[in-house]
């Protein structure tokens, strides 16, 4: 929202023919100010529109005639307000994403599987304006489903230690974008469950066992979003998230505490090109980002296992100021069925 040029101009000048009028002018301009900074100046670097890519596409191939189970819930606390890569004090406003993840995993063949993802998600925010109200917003639904065909590269007969699977797919518009607020205005983009686009992901799974002991793994996960347009944007924009690219480097060691238990710690550098709206770049959004990811994977049956980890920030180097993550919380069970 942009204040009419020609009245700042008066106010500035003092050109306005009475005082009162003119600091009653001031009051009013100042108080929509502080109204709209908080929902249009500050976007938030979140996992915006449907699928949280760093919380899902979790599995990799699925064996011959067999189903793979995947549900997640990740929590993302955005408290840190960021200017590019300094953090500043502020304690007014508070996001937070819920998102459950259901992946399902099918494989075809030996090498090839076919994995659909489906989100939901919530989105949550406060702002305490002055005198302390908490204005709280909220919004919930169906995020946008994925679906994948994954291939594995090598041969499991053949290389028992290797393994390189690489997937590409849409991921479809099915979550919701016209939201609004409690004051009846449309949400921001970030603030939506659904992205309102068509997009294109592209994904890729690789690890080596015994790396210089026999209980140790390196691992690498890269994913890649390519944005389309949303342009039912508040009916008449069009709205284009940035593209996404991240890129997970980590270790994991196996060891046996009465149940098999997998102890890894992921790097993950992730990178988002500005948001565009009418195709101008939308001020506060995209950056880079680096995070430590510690956690453990438990295997308390055969066909079973739960993992958790946590996502803390390490690096981050924003474009304009912007709400971000202060910590990730993941947690999840996967389950497989031989058919």
């Amino acid at each position: 929202m942009l204040f009419p040029r020609n009245i700042l101009y008066h106010i500035k000048k003092g050109s306005l023919p009475n005082l009162a009028l003119r600091d009653k002018l001031r009051a009013i301009l100042l108080g929509v100010a502080m109204l709209v900074i908080p929902y249009q100046v500050l976007p938030q670097a979140c996992c915006s529109g449907g699928v949280p890519l760093g919380g899902s596409l979790g599995l990799g191939t699925a064996d011959h005639k067999s189903l793979q189970f995947l549900a997640t819930y990740d929590y993302n606390l955005l408290n840190d307000l960021m200017d590019v890569s300094e953090i500043l004090p502020d304690d007014t406003r508070q996001r937070t994403t819920h998102s459950a993840i259901l992946e399902v995993n099918y494989g075809v063949s030996p090498r090839f599987s076919i994995a659909a993802v489906l989100p939901l998600i919530r989105q949550e925010r406060n702002i305490r304006s002055f005198g302390g109200v908490m204005d709280f917003t909220s919004a919930q639904g169906l995020g946008d489903a994925a679906l994948l065909l994954k291939y594995r590269v090598f041969d499991p007969y053949k290389y028992p230690d290797l393994e390189w699977v690489v997937g590409a797919g849409p991921k479809f518009p099915t979550g919701r974008t016209n939201f609004t607020n409690n004051n009846g205005l449309a949400m921001a983009a970030d603030m939506q469950p659904g992205s309102g686009s068509l997009d294109g992901l592209f994904w890729s799974f690789f690890q080596q066992r015994n790396v210089w002991l026999p209980t140790l793994s390196l691992m690498a996960v890269t994913t890649i979003r390519i944005s389309g347009e949303n342009r039912n944007y508040n009916q008449v924009q069009t709205y284009k998230f940035g593209n996404e690219f991240q890129f997970n480097l980590g270790v994991n060691y196996n060891t046996y505490l009465h149940w098999p238990v997998d102890i890894f710690t992921w790097f993950r550098y992730r990178n988002q090109s500005e948001d565009l709206i009418d195709g101008s770049t939308f001020p506060g959004s995209g950056g880079n980002w680096v995070y430590a990811i510690p956690g453990i994977n438990l295997y308390f049956h055969p066909r079973m296992s739960w993992r958790i980890s946590m996502d803390i920030p390490l690096y981050r180097k924003l474009e304009g100021t912007q709400l971000t993550t202060t910590y990730r919380f993941t947690t999840a069970i996967s389950y497989s069925l031989p058919l």
